[in-house]
This record gives C-alpha cells, sequence and structure tokens, in this order.
C-alpha cells in the first residue's frame, strides 16, 4: 500500500481540560500562508468538513483506496480557481453549500488545503458508487 500524504500536527494537552476537534482546527487555521485561496494552478484541492464533535470522513470501497478513509477531495477544473473547486466539490460530494477557510497548499501534490465548521448541518451520501455515507470520526 502506497501513502499518498499524510499530515500531521501537534496538539497541546492541557491536563484537566476538554478540548475537541475544533479547537484544533481552529488554532490550524489560524497558520499564514503564502499562497492565495484564489489561485489558478491549483491541480487539487482538499476539504475538512468538522464541528465541535468531530472530523467527517467517508471509507473507500473501490481500489486503489479500498478500505482507507477519506475527506473531501477533488480535482480543479481549467479555468476554475482552487476556492470555486473546493466548493463545487463539496456540493458534489456532500450537497452542502459552504464558506471554507483556506489552510494551506502541499507543493508535492500541489493541493490546496481548506477546512470547514459545518455545525449542526450533515452531509449527505451523494457518491454511493466509491464511497460509503459520511460518518463522524472523533
Amino acid at each position: 500500500m502506497e501513502v499518498l500524504a499524510t499530515y500531521f500536527f501537534e496538539i497541546e494537552h492541557r491536563s484537566g481540560k476538554k478540548i475537541g476537534h475544533a479547537d484544533y482546527l481552529s488554532r490550524i487555521n489560524q497558520m499564514n500562508s503564502k499562497y492565495s485561496w484564489d489561485r489558478k494552478d491549483a491541480k487539487y484541492v482538499l476539504n475538512v468538513l468538522y464541528n465541535d464533535k468531530g472530523v467527517y470522513g467517508s471509507e473507500r470501497y473501490k481500489d486503489p483506496m479500498e478500505g482507507l478513509i477519506q475527506v473531501l477531495c477533488g480535482k480543479v477544473d481549467p479555468r476554475e480557481t482552487s476556492y470555486q473547486a473546493v466548493c463545487r466539490e463539496t456540493r458534489e460530494e456532500t450537497g452542502l453549500h459552504i464558506t471554507s477557510i483556506y489552510l494551506i497548499t502541499d507543493k508535492s501534490f500541489n493541493c490546496d488545503l481548506y477546512t470547514t465548521d459545518i455545525e449542526k448541518r450533515i452531509p449527505q451520501w451523494m457518491e454511493s458508487s466509491k464511497n460509503r455515507p459520511w460518518t463522524f470520526y472523533t
């Protein structure tokens, strides 16, 4: 099995304090980046959907990624900005109309990463031919 990309985040644990996933992601969102969300040369986008209970993911059941948990992702179409692509992909894969926050660019894959707090909204299962339903991971 080949790992396509792995991201590591340092999380500070304070004894006696409960910190949810949304807290971690809000700290990550505060990172400064030198790339703009409106660039047109991105090849891929990735969007982490979360709320105060956890992160949404979907299990793939087709090769080559069968059994792996993935977050929302897709290709950027010609003449489309990465932000337009992340909004389109999110709508196509979950049925949600969202406002995402640009996080960072993975230069090795030319992929712009975004995060979206979906609050109480629930993603719909739109791609039954590829993935299992969206599930919370805590």
